[in-house]
């Protein structure tokens, strides 16, 4: 993720608005992403899969959060409306 520790933005789609934000720690990354009614998305979350947590669960098991595959070193998740923080920790390089 090079210099850059942290993000946000926010795109007016005709469902409603679509937020993304999130914030680096060390190796720690919070992501706070929120998706407007009768609208799904693919949420890529970079990191281990197996240390991904939504809302302080695993991932895998969280509500409305279905786990698609890996790509590279990113996790993607399929999301209902709503609203979801994803959080992982980020290998060393």
């Amino acid at each position: 993720m090079g210099d850059i520790t942290w993000a946000k933005a926010t795109y007016q789609s005709i469902h409603g608005p679509i937020v993304s934000h999130w914030k680096l720690d060390g190796a720690r990354l919070k992501m706070n992403v929120t998706i407007p009614a009768n609208t799904t998305a693919i949420i890529h979350v970079p990191g281990d899969k197996g240390t991904i947590q939504e809302s302080g669960q695993p991932a895998a098991h969280a509500p409305g959060v279905k786990f698609l595959r890996v790509e590279g070193d990113r996790a993607l998740y399929e999301v209902g409306s709503g609203a979801y923080t994803f959080e992982s920790t980020l290998p060393r390089s």
